[in-house]
């Protein structure tokens, strides 16, 4: 048989880890280098050069604009695609082209897995054993991987299953994660219309070393107990010429696919790394454990003090409804500072944009500002209770009490917000009437002339359109993430705006900035936000899951 297995692996900022994912594939697997394909997120500071020279005929993709990119690799593979993350080691013998002459033979069978075997418990109690393969219906096993059809470690599957899969997504693909989401719980039954999976029935062949994170949108577990972070581990392996042993990992039994530090063996001995570091390590971790408990102790309390509406008095903010009659009595302009903002005052990175000291104090200025015609949204249920939330978005806010000690410390006593989840409403309620609110929101833009500042291409999927009942709507665009980057080019153009028109922008946290300042220049301008995507789900009923507010919520 022809050699039409293709391999497409993501790496961002793990070169070390990178290279033993290459190695043990090209030691373990029948694939040759040219089978392989790097989409290489690079990263500051982080060193790919090495990596490069190690395996210079594997084909190497630094990524641009990942969408694009994923496509000419899925584009150009064979017929037969294996996704591969680079936190991935690969451990015994096994044939990609054993897996694409199963899936050729079994159209009823949607992926054939390399990291799934019996060693991997519990395994589906009616699963069926043929010729040393187990094949199960995915949908009828409860069994923990053995459920998840869709994955992007090491799945076999048809590349014209993945086009499909990729051509049907009407929200952009940003990264891998995003790819991953494509297919969840709640739609993997419509999306995935073969109902099997398969993988070597005695023994699953890689492993998944989770011991760093190089992304925020979803926050994965990892095992941080050594110096794993991504800096520590481009210098152990650019600067002191360290690499993981894969034959060392070989040699040790898993039953469960994301293993931790154990597992991460190097080749020369380091006292960072060794065994008896991990052991003072996890000592050191118990009583870290105390420590925590007492934490867990004041934020259970916490949380009691907040469900019994004891913070209520401590700021003053105007709910959704009359935020709204607020704003259609007055002609201000307002801004609002939602988790995201909060997160980059407190030095931290998100989703749509890198932590920027700048960007993080020009914040806290405008949070802190008292003007006469802003106006200032920070979420009111952070601080009151609210009934009838959407379930996720209930235990959300008795997750935010880091957010609400920081509102207390930098929001000013004098001043009444305005509640900054007005434009997520249909996102933040499970019952509420939604139909009035969108009316009222309708009316305050009705009529109007408007130029809308945005990510580009933020607004194009949007089935129903907000800013449909505006005399006329402008667009100028800027980046869809780390715009702050590109802020003084941004504001360069918002200023060519004529003064007559109201100027609504959605552009993540550096949307603030850009509020206030084109405000003190002269303009009417509104912090949009999530408004018309919110507007779009509700028209269009669409479910609100834990997993579809997760989505709601990643940048556009």
């Amino acid at each position: 048989m022809k050699n039409n297995v293709s391999v497409i692996v993501f790496s961002k900022g793990r070169p070390m880890q990178l290279h033993a994912y290459l190695e043990s594939m090209l030691k373990f697997s029948d694939a040759a280098p040219e089978d392989i394909t790097v989409l290489c997120c690079e990263t500051e500071g982080i060193r790919y050069d090495k990596v490069k020279a190690q395996f210079a005929q594997v084909n190497w993709c630094i990524e641009k604009k990942f969408e694009e990119d994923l496509k000419k690799a899925v584009a150009a593979a064979g017929d037969y695609i294996i996704f591969g993350c680079d936190d991935v080691v690969f451990t015994r013998p096994f044939a990609l082209q054993k897996a694409a002459a199963y899936l050729e033979q079994s159209p009823e069978v949607f992926g054939f897995s390399i990291r799934l075997g019996q060693n991997i418990v519990p395994y589906p109690k009616r699963a069926v054993c043929k010729d040393g393969i187990m094949k199960w219906n995915w949908e009828e096993c409860g069994e923990q991987h053995y459920s998840y059809p869709w994955e992007l470690d090491c799945t076999v599957y048809r590349k014209s299953d993945v086009q499909r899969l990729i051509d049907q997504e009407e929200k952009a693909i940003k990264n891998p994660n995003y790819l991953e989401a494509i297919i969840s719980i709640h739609n993997r039954s419509i999306k995935i219309q073969r109902k099997y999976l398969a993988c070597n029935q005695d023994h699953g062949c890689a492993v998944v070393i989770t011991v760093n994170r190089v992304q925020e949108s979803y926050q994965n577990g990892f095992d941080d107990s050594m110096m794993t972070d991504i800096y520590s581990l481009d210098k152990l392996y650019n600067d002191e010429d360290n690499t993981l042993d894969i034959d060392k990992i070989a040699q040790l039994e898993n039953h469960v696919v994301h293993v931790g530090s154990e597992y991460f063996l190097l080749r020369r001995e380091n006292k960072a790394y060794s065994q008896q570091s991990l052991k003072r390590k996890q000592w050191k971790n118990l009583t870290g454990k105390i420590e925590k408990f007492g934490r867990k102790s004041y934020n259970y309390v916490e949380r009691r003090v907040y469900r019994h509406g004891l913070f209520e008095k401590k700021l003053c903010i105007l709910n959704t409804k009359k935020t709204l009659k607020t704003l259609m009595d007055t002609q201000k302009s307002f801004v609002r500072f939602g988790e995201s903002e909060i997160l980059l005052m407190q030095g931290k990175t998100v989703s749509s944009q890198q932590y920027d000291e700048k960007l993080a104090r020009r914040l806290k200025k405008i949070l802190a500002s008292k003007e006469e015609n802003l106006l200032i949204g920070i979420p009111y249920y952070y601080i009151y209770p609210r009934e009838k939330m959407t379930p996720y978005m209930e235990i959300r806010s008795l997750s935010v009490a880091d957010q609400r000690r920081f509102l207390f410390g930098h929001c000013r006593r004098d001043t009444e917000y305005i509640d900054a989840g007005f434009t997520q409403a249909y996102h933040l309620y499970e019952t509420y009437d939604f139909e009035k609110h969108f009316k009222r929101a309708e009316k305050l833009l009705s009529g109007r002339d408007v130029t809308v500042i945005c990510g580009e291409g933020a607004l194009d999927r949007l089935q129903y359109r907000l800013l449909d009942v505006c005399k006329s709507v402008a667009y100028q665009y800027g980046p869809a993430s780390e715009a702050f980057s590109h802020y003084n080019e941004i504001l360069k153009q918002a200023l060519k705006i004529k003064k007559d028109r109201l100027i609504c922008v959605a552009l993540g946290p550096t949307a603030k900035p850009l509020v206030y300042d084109l405000y003190k220049k002269g303009y009417q301008v509104w912090d949009i936000g999530h408004l018309p995507k919110d507007y779009d789900a509700y028209k269009r009923n669409k479910p609100r899951t834990e997993a579809d507010i997760i989505q709601f919520y990643l940048p556009d």
